[in-house]
């Protein structure tokens, strides 16, 4: 009995000697850095760096597996984890290409799977011609943050420079592999290790060589609620529907008498686009404040100022700046993108509007059949489309905007009208045309429709 109580208290002194005196590792899970994606990460890192500073954790580990991302987010992420004061490490469980494999130089230790690849770095952008390769000036400036980062962790700065630049040239001699012109460098765990452009090679996280033999303690932290949803907000496709939608709903604003609910959600929408990217700190309230002038000079331009000059095409300029700025220099071509995929549904959304809404207009006229009071009323309706069709041929006023519904004054008398999709602004001269659901059916003065007569004389 003695012997067994021995044998339980060691095993507890062992136990807690091992939870005493276990390595504390804080994990961050792979991210699939995508886009404007790796704003939420680039914040994600950065907040939990920090947490791990103050709460003493002995190690950061940073897996990743990533096809690449957009270079000014990733240079945030570089110089978040080369300011940490808690050490950390990598681990590549499969692909570390472009922007991932800066994010793996940062790191004080990093690790690949057996089957991982490393490189090709190649700033690109969308153009017109899909996928090309980015201004000179752009790769200058990420080959030299490659190369900078390369040297503070010991590595090798050319073979950094080569998984950026395809014109890098590497010998066998010199560099410890054959590169030519024209190609750019990747390489494999095996190469990367034989390179020392990582620190060993493991198939899982516990395996890395780092801890092993020693007890560890991972902790996995999640991404917050807040940073999902930013991350669903900043996605390019989410961006630009958000921005078309807000497009689309003050256009039909513009088009229909009053305020409704299409301008109230379009500037909802708006709203979020600018917000969300404010609240990650990837624009400031700069690009919101030139997308509000913009917008007021173009309502200038449709409510006070006739036809269509200076402040209409100022405004727009300014909206689409207002755009890009939000996007930032680096970053343009995302911008562009983002307000293609706009354009596309405003166009769209406007076309499929202006040819529903007549028929909209038509549907929704108010109907005075009854199930009982059928008699009464069919007289009721006799005497008012008499009134209204002895008004065919007549002429008078718009009083309100025809879009293509509203009110036009004929013989001192308002009554409630519509174009045949024709979009008539206050004041206009109209004619009428015919009667339709208890409406007048008017035209212009002076358009083609109004050359025929509806009624035979």
């Amino acid at each position: 009995m003695q012997l067994r109580s021995f044998w339980k208290i060691a095993l507890f002194w062992q136990i807690s000697a091992e939870s005493l005196f276990a390595i504390r590792v804080m994990h961050l899970p792979p991210h699939r850095m995508d886009e404007m994606e790796d704003a939420v990460y680039a914040a994600f890192v950065e907040r939990n760096l920090k947490r791990a500073q103050e709460e003493k954790w002995d190690y950061v580990l940073i897996e990743i597996n990533t096809p690449g991302g957009e270079l000014s987010a990733t240079f945030h992420i570089k110089d978040v984890i080369l300011q940490s004061k808690v050490p950390t490490v990598c681990f590549v469980n499969s692909h570390a290409l472009s922007a991932g494999s800066l994010v793996a130089l940062s790191c004080e230790k990093t690790y690949m799977a057996p089957q991982g690849v490393m490189g090709a770095a190649q700033p690109v952008f969308v153009g017109q011609e899909g996928m090309q390769k980015a201004p000179e000036k752009v790769v200058s400036a990420a080959r030299a943050n490659w190369r900078a980062t390369a040297q503070a962790r010991g590595r090798n700065s050319a073979i950094a420079e080569a998984f950026v630049d395809e014109n890098i040239v590497l010998t066998e001699k010199e560099h410890g592999l054959s590169k030519k012109r024209g190609v750019l460098l990747t390489l494999s765990a095996s190469e990367a290790l034989r390179l020392n452009m990582i620190d060993g090679i493991a198939h899982r996280r516990e395996e890395i060589p780092l801890w092993k033999n020693r007890p560890v303690v991972f902790e996995e932290v999640p991404f917050t609620f807040r940073e999902k949803i930013l991350a669903f907000l900043l996605h390019p496709v989410v961006a630009g529907i958000l921005l078309g939608l807000g497009f689309l709903g003050l256009v039909i604003e513009i088009r229909t008498p009053g305020w409704g609910i299409p301008g109230t959600l379009g500037l909802l929408f708006l709203a979020i686009y600018f917000i969300s990217r404010i609240a990650l700190g990837v624009s400031g309230w700069g690009a919101p404040a030139l997308f509000a002038l913009g917008l007021l000079l173009l309502l200038l331009e449709i409510f006070v100022i006739p036809g269509f000059g200076f402040a209409g095409i100022a405004g727009l300029a300014l909206i689409v700046s207002s755009i890009l700025w939000s996007y930032g220099i680096e970053n343009i071509s995302d911008g562009l993108w983002v307000l293609t995929i706009a354009m596309l549904l405003l166009v769209g959304g406007t076309a499929l509007f202006f040819y529903l809404m007549p028929k909209i207009v038509r549907i929704g006229a108010p109907s005075r059949t009854g199930l009982f009071l059928s008699e009464v009323l069919t007289n009721e309706k006799t005497e008012t489309e008499q009134k209204l069709e002895s008004l065919i041929g007549a002429t008078g006023r718009s009083v309100t905007p025809l879009r293509p519904a509203g009110i036009v004054e004929i013989g001192g008398e308002r009554y409630d009208a519509l174009t045949k999709g024709e979009f008539l602004e206050s004041n206009t001269g109209i004619k009428v045309e015919a009667v339709e659901h208890h409406s007048l059916v008017v035209s212009a003065l002076g358009s083609p429709k109004t050359r025929t007569s509806h009624k035979s004389s």
